[in-house]
């Protein structure tokens, strides 16, 4: 009787060391595996960055008024050959932060505190505006020899509205959405992991 008594705590004992030793493996790995270093950070950083764009849909109006006879444009305000164009184009502008730019310099890693410090690039317009050519509303007031306006001539325009939608949409505060989604998302990531992280931007 004493002898089954002996080995049953004996079996007690020994489960007990192996969950104890269990729970302590298990813990050592997980706080290893989770510890980031700043190449770690900035690998996942970088993978980001689609995450870290902002768009939006704008409607500019943009306006012409020429002299032209014969298709050629003239310098001469002649009755009958002014034409006034107005062409409203709707377009996308994206907004972006470039997080393959960030390097191990631009990152600190405080594993005691359990921080992460990132400076990130200034966010920036990404490319020119994209306009949407299918949906251009074109008006115009004609003079008697010239031809009424068409789509075609609201294309000539093209240009002009590609900056005005990007200067509206910095107006508008797309760039500060873009890095309000920079942070977001960078923050979002390593608070899976319980870290307290802070971004910045560079000036």
């Amino acid at each position: 009787m004493k002898k089954k008594l002996k080995w049953s705590l004996f079996a007690i004992l020994i489960l007990i060391i192996v969950i104890i030793a269990t729970v302590l493996i298990t813990k050592y790995v997980s706080n290893h595996t989770n510890k980031q270093t700043e190449e770690a950070v900035v690998e996942k950083i970088t993978e980001l960055n689609e995450l870290a764009t902002a768009e939006a849909y704008l409607k500019v109006i943009v306006e012409r008024e020429n002299n032209a006879l014969f298709g050629e444009e003239i310098g001469l305000d002649i009755p009958g050959t002014k034409q006034k164009l107005l062409v409203v184009m709707p377009g996308t502008v994206r907004a972006g932060v470039d997080l393959s730019k960030i390097t191990k310099e631009d990152v600190q890693v405080d594993e005691e505190k359990k921080t992460i410090q990132v400076t990130a690039p200034e966010p920036q317009i990404q490319g020119k505006a994209t306009l949407d050519l299918e949906k251009v509303q074109v008006f115009s007031t004609n003079g008697l020899f010239r031809d009424e306006a068409t789509v075609k001539d609201g294309y000539s325009l093209a240009n002009d509205a590609q900056k005005l939608m990007i200067k509206e949409a910095e107006t508008a505060g797309l760039l500060k959405h873009a890095k309000t989604n920079a942070e977001q998302a960078i923050r979002n990531l390593f608070s899976a992991l319980n870290y307290n992280t802070t971004v910045e931007f560079k000036e």
